[in-house]
């Protein structure tokens, strides 16, 4: 007889008895994971196309991090007030909108200051999404909501991804123009994040209206803020650098350092992706055998050896490999880590925990992004390899000596995914 509290048995029950919520949120994912595999393979090729040099790049590439760092927490107050229903359309809707915008123009002050203001919108999706998903699951089942989540978006990223390296030999039959190429791409990202608006209106409030009595106010996020957001917070911080140095650039380092084509990127970026699925679904798994805490910060260990290869290889084909690697530990490493930090954070803190998590994440990216631009401008491609291998260091050590022992109290069954006594999951259908 199978054993029906296995890991992997609990993790297909808890996607499949997942609230419509819940459903309705994945189907959001998708859309915004497609538009943002497209926008994110083209945008700096059409930002080098129209004449824009990598030192602008950089500032422009900081400004949506920077707004995302600002507006994460008023974003996570008003969707304490109106509700995610409310929150969600804004958010989609206002993001897809500026991505028009942006790809509307080669001015280096418009595009930078609509994509300020389209960061400013895209600061609730993580931090609505994560307190959300938590609202609409049991703690026992919260690993693999969130890590089945990030495999919808990894998937349909990478569909975006591949697409967007030959959407935009579609529209050059029709013009010699490249940039004029790229924008019409960019149209098409901005209208699969505009259509996330759809599935959000259908969501109800019934599962947010039993906590309104724990909303405190600002207090949580600024003057209350407790002693493990804060740890939370600063470790968030080293990841941004990290991420805000390699992935947002890794078009540029493949096509003007590797010489690989736009088309060769955009089926490497699949693959990462691809594999990124494989990696988030099987994380679960790892963590209920390794524990939450250990899972993360050894995964993000391994990260500067795929760091350090990709640094000093001249093969695109190496390359890839490397790239692949990196990116699949960083992304197993994240829905853990979040599972982690909205099981520890009390409900009042909830919102302000995963609020926090995106100031410092988005913050690092703007640090990261301008840094990174001017060793471009250089064609000094290396440099901030290195000085990212080292910030995922300091994170993964940070992890482990903030948590390590408050991981002892976490329960098994809650870890693994076992079902709890059902006076525990107090969650209604």
């Amino acid at each position: 007889m199978a054993d029906t509290n296995s890991p992997r048995l609990s993790y297909f029950d808890s996607l499949l008895h997942a609230n419509r919520n819940c459903q309705l949120n994945f189907a959001t994912t998708i859309l915004q994971g497609l538009g943002q595999g497209v926008y994110l393979l083209v945008f700096n090729l059409y930002i080098l196309a129209v004449g824009i040099d990598a030192d602008a790049l950089g500032v422009i590439l900081s400004a949506a991090p920077l707004a995302q760092a600002i507006g994460s927490i008023p974003i996570g107050m008003l969707a304490e007030r109106i509700g995610f229903r409310k929150t969600f359309v804004i958010i989609y809707a206002v993001t897809g909108l500026a991505r028009l915008l942006q790809a509307s123009s080669d001015n280096i002050t418009a595009i930078g200051g609509v994509a300020f203001f389209s960061g400013l919108a895209l600061a609730g999706d993580f931090v609505v999404r994560i307190a959300f998903l938590a609202a609409n699951s049991r703690p026992e089942e919260r690993t693999q909501i969130y890590s089945f989540s990030s495999f919808l978006f990894s998937f349909s990223l990478a569909i975006g991804s591949l697409v967007a390296g030959f959407i935009p030999n579609l529209f050059l039959t029709h013009s010699l123009d490249l940039a004029l190429a790229y924008r019409y791409t960019l149209y098409v990202a901005g209208a699969l994040t505009l259509l996330g608006v759809v599935p959000s209106l259908l969501v109800t409030e019934a599962s947010q209206a039993a906590d309104r009595h724990h909303r405190t106010g600002l207090a949580p996020y600024l003057w209350g803020m407790d002693h493990f957001t804060r740890q939370h917070g600063l470790i968030s911080l080293f990841v941004g650098l990290t991420i805000g140095m390699t992935v947002p650039f890794m078009n540029i380092y493949f096509i003007y350092n590797l010489g690989s084509s736009r088309e060769f990127f955009g089926v490497a970026s699949a693959l990462a992706l691809a594999f990124t699925m494989v990696g988030t679904a099987v994380a679960p798994f790892v963590a209920a055998r390794v524990g939450w805490v250990r899972s993360v910060t050894n995964l993000r260990l391994l990260v500067p050896v795929a760091i350090l290869a990709f640094a000093f290889t001249s093969s695109q084909y190496f390359g890839a490999v490397a790239y692949l690697a990196q990116y699949v530990l960083i992304q197993m490493s994240q829905p853990l880590s979040f599972a982690f930090a909205m099981y520890f954070a009390t409900v009042q803190a909830r919102t302000a925990v995963s609020a926090w998590l995106n100031v410092t994440f988005w913050l690092g990216n703007a640090l990261a992004a301008p840094i990174t631009g001017h060793f471009l401008a250089m064609t000094d491609y290396r440099s901030p390899l290195l000085i990212a291998a080292v910030t995922i260091i300091v994170a993964a050590g940070l992890n482990r000596r903030f948590f390590n022992r408050l991981e002892l109290t976490i329960p098994m069954s809650v870890r693994s995914g076992d079902p709890l006594p059902a006076k525990e999951k107090g969650l209604p259908k």
